[in-house]
């Protein structure tokens, strides 16, 4: 068995999505029994919080290791306007040659929902291309990124590039806390992040009052039913703030929980124990979608952000629903007699074939 002394490069605090998926792979880097990968974690976000730079030091800490893990992680948005790379990676290409370690993109997003730009694109292909030279292992999501490649950046990338499915599919829950063993509930995720872009066809308030009535009608028809309002970072705590600020008091003293807002490395499972635990998800976030899916919950996609309708895209399935435009209420109780089965056995199998294409790559680096 060979040692890899690996950097992981990723969000680790403030997402708990980020930490499923770092579970579904770390558990499959452990199924590669050539290999055992030894990992020291770096914040991400202290680059943007400008505690790091991606300067010479990086260059220099990621050159002690053996393999540098980038992701996963919504990490190519094409937006970044002042990063030399058009995205979060914000390293001059002439500080990525000098890098010696190989690295591993893992299933990164391609987002072009918050703007693209000529320029930037252009950065972009320079960055992939520098990529394409070194050899390293690039690798996207399941949330439309080959689409938004294959639309944006060109197809010609897409040779170089390996697609899978997010490994937070393949996360694992913790047990259930006994609170919720013995109740009937909607587990349900709401974003308030990027509200220009969410709220942008229907008004944050007509949103409001829209889901309200959604709750309310769901619970008189279903007297036996609660719901869990679920946070995934801090700014969903917000919705849920204004969303109980509406309600009546009866309905949010009886018929409401919230769970923790929580953060690190082992947060997520207490979360997804909660959704795992559901008679229903309703879920905006793309981890709070992927997760419940993987744990064959019966879910349901909230879509105001491209990136959740090009999931279920992919997954070829119809559980979603537009909450962009007055009377989506009334869609979302079509949805919930009408939901299909997804089978995840071809996702772990595209999955599997995907971590055979890394580990012959690997190989050829002659870890």
């Amino acid at each position: 068995m060979r040692y890899i002394k690996t950097l992981h490069l990723a969000s680790f605090d403030g997402n708990i999505g980020d930490n499923a998926n770092h579970d579904g792979l770390y558990k499959n880097l452990k199924m590669l029994k050539e290999f055992k990968f030894n990992i020291d974690k770096l914040e991400i976000r202290e680059f943007y919080w400008k505690k790091k730079f991606f300067d010479e030091g990086f260059v220099n800490l990621v050159n002690e290791y053996d393999l540098l893990i980038i992701g996963g992680g919504n990490y190519f948005e094409l937006w970044v306007e002042r990063s030399p790379t058009g995205t979060s990676i914000s390293i001059q290409l002439d500080l990525l040659k000098k890098i010696k370690t190989p690295i591993f993109f893992n299933a990164l997003g391609v987002d072009p929902g918050q703007g693209v730009t000529n320029k930037n694109l252009e950065k972009f292909r320079c960055f992939l291309d520098a990529l394409i030279e070194r050899k390293d292992f690039i690798s996207i999501r399941n949330d439309g990124s080959k689409k938004a490649i294959n639309e944006h950046v060109g197809e010609y990338y897409m040779e170089y590039i390996h697609q899978t499915v997010d490994a937070g599919f393949f996360a694992t829950p913790a047990g259930l806390p006994s609170y919720y063993k013995s109740k009937k509930y909607i587990a349900i995720n709401v974003a308030s992040d990027m509200p220009e872009v969410r709220f942008s066809q229907i008004s944050y308030d007509n949103f409001l009052n829209i889901f309200k009535e959604f709750i309310q009608t769901f619970l008189a028809q279903k007297k036996d039913y609660e719901i869990v309002l679920v946070p995934h970072i801090f700014r969903d705590v917000l919705f849920i703030n204004d969303f109980l600020s509406i309600l009546d008091d009866e309905t949010r003293r009886r018929k409401i929980t919230v769970a923790p807002l929580m953060h690190g490395d082992r947060s997520f499972k207490d979360i997804l124990a909660i959704y795992k635990g559901a008679n229903l998800v309703l879920a905006n976030r793309f981890h709070a979608n992927v997760c419940s899916i993987g744990m064959r919950c019966p879910t349901i996609g909230l879509v105001n952000y491209r990136q959740i309708k090009e999931l279920y895209e992919e997954l070829n399935s119809s559980n979603y629903t537009y909450i962009t435009q007055k009377g989506f209420d009334i869609n979302l109780f079509e949805k919930l007699s009408n939901i299909e089965k997804i089978d995840i056995k071809p996702l772990q199998e595209t999955y599997g074939s995907f971590f055979k294409k890394f580990e012959l790559w690997m190989k050829k680096n002659d870890f």
